[in-house]
């Protein structure tokens, strides 16, 4: 792809030493999500890409990352609230990061995701979780792949 043709990003953003946890099975309905993260963020964990999802079962899962110096305090925290949530199984993804790109009209722009998908697949990349904003995309990926991904998005996008 020629420079010219390249679309233009705000930047990319890395976050590296992270965990990504998986809060599957748990019940379906108002609550859970709210349940979860405020008893993290009342115990001062930052919680980075939250996603949540009903599945096939209508069951909720809860997937997110957090620093990877946080994971005993987080699993800690989620036993003592897992009968309450009814979750059924936590799981947990070791050595993450999260690269987000972030741009202006990324609203308006439906290719943007598709874009960075493609260009992370190219490389082999698998991405474990996808969040995104008006402004914003994040995936969660292998931290081992970062440096490769961040190459493959600059030769795919026009970054500052």
């Amino acid at each position: 792809m020629a420079r010219s043709e390249k679309i233009a990003i705000g930047g990319m953003i890395e976050t590296r030493g992270l965990v990504l946890v998986r809060v599957l099975g748990a019940r379906r309905g108002p609550g859970v999500a709210g349940r979860t993260l405020s008893a993290l963020g009342g115990r001062g964990i930052n919680v980075l890409c939250v996603v949540c999802f009903p599945d096939l079962e209508q069951r909720d899962n809860i997937c997110f990352a957090i620093n990877r110096g946080d994971l005993d305090q987080t699993l800690g925290l989620l036993q003592v609230i897992r009968e309450e949530i009814e979750a059924g199984a936590i799981e947990v993804v070791r050595n993450c990061c999260v690269v987000s790109v972030y741009g202006p009209h990324f609203s308006e722009r439906p290719s943007i995701a598709g874009m960075i998908f493609d260009a992370l697949a190219r490389s082999g990349i698998d991405i474990h979780a996808i969040s995104t904003s008006i402004s914003t995309v994040s995936c969660v990926i292998d931290e081992s792949c970062l440096e490769t991904g961040i190459a493959r998005l600059r030769e795919t996008f026009l970054v500052p």
